[in-house]
This record gives structure tokens, sequence and C-alpha cells, in this order.
């Protein structure tokens, strides 16, 4: 048994020994290299949004911050305007702080609309440079009524499904009243 054993071990040794050459190169060290990956291309609209947040956030009164954590809560109770629609489910109105957080007002309209799309809110012009625009009657919570002055929003109404709008309005006076024709012909 001890022969047997003897043999067989040698013989191990012998086709391991046989099989291996001295000939032949050595395997070169294989490295592991990491693919860098680079930062996905944005698309020039999204590009656009950064660039627009940006110049918000810079603006005075402008809370980006405040207005990316309500849009969070927006977002967390349901599509689109859900949490707009009732307010009972949550205990502020949402849409009406977060329209207020993005300090619209003395902003040119080509800013603010792209930035009110991004946030999913509806929006609409009801006046422009002093003349009211035709518009229905119909009520969507969230949605923002602006009113323009050569582009350049100078106030605005966050539509609500319950209770009143408050009007935010730029300090100064927007639209001078119309004076009315004198009709006295007594001269």
């Amino acid at each position: 048994m001890k022969l047997f054993f003897s043999i067989a071990v040698l013989a191990c040794i012998a086709v391991v020994t046989g099989c291996s050459s001295p000939d032949e190169p050595a395997t070169p060290p294989t490295f592991t290299t990491t693919a860098t990956t680079a930062a996905p291309e944005k698309s020039p609209e999204q590009e656009l949004i950064e660039n627009l947040w940006d110049q918000q956030a810079a603006r005075p009164g402008a809370d980006i911050e405040r207005v990316f954590r309500l849009y969070q809560k927006k977002a967390a109770v349901g599509p689109r305007n859900m949490a707009c629609w009732d307010p009972e489910m949550v205990k502020e109105d949402l849409c009406v702080e977060l329209v207020d957080a993005m300090a619209l007002l003395d902003v040119p309209a080509r800013e603010i609309i792209p930035l009110l799309e991004s946030l999913q809110l509806p929006w609409r012009f009801v006046g422009r440079d002093c003349e009211p625009q035709p518009i229905t009657l119909d009520i969507q919570a969230g949605r923002v009524n602006l009113e323009t002055i050569d582009d350049v929003v100078v106030a605005y109404t966050v539509e609500r499904a319950e209770s009143s709008w408050d009007r935010r309005a730029v300090e100064r006076e927007i639209c001078p009243e119309a004076t009315e024709p004198n009709t006295d012909l007594s001269d």
C-alpha cells in the first residue's frame, strides 16, 4: 500500500512538472481598470431650467431651498396639484407658499414660466400691459394667474379650491387709473 501511494505521488509530480514548460512566456499581470463615467449630457432644456433656478436663487426674497422642500411635500401628496385641491390633506397651503417662496415679482415672464412648469404648476396670463386677457372661469387649484407689464411679472394670484385668493403685486403703481372723459357740456 505504501508502494502504491508513493508511486501515485511521484506520478502526480511528474505530470505537473511535465505539463508546465519554462519556454512559455509568463502570463502578463491583469489590471482592473475602472471606467470613469462622464456626467450624462444634459438637454438644452435642462440646462436652461438649471440656469434659471440659479438666477432665481440669487434674487432678493427668493427662498429656493424652501421652494424645493415644499415641492417635495406637494409631490408626496399626489400627482400634479392634488395638494392644492384638498386642504385637509396638508396643514399648509402648499401651492400658495411654494409660489410665494419663488419671489415672482419684477422678474421677466420668460424666466418664470419654465420654473412654474418645472414645478408642475399650471399658469396663465390674466393681464398684459394693463389689458385684461380673456380667461375661462374654471378653477384649477394651484394655477398661477400672472399679470405682466412689458413681459415683467408685476402681480400674481394663486387659485385655491377654497377660501379667498390673495393677490401679490409690486409696491409701485402698476396701471394708472384710466381717466374718465369729461362729459360735462356746460361751458
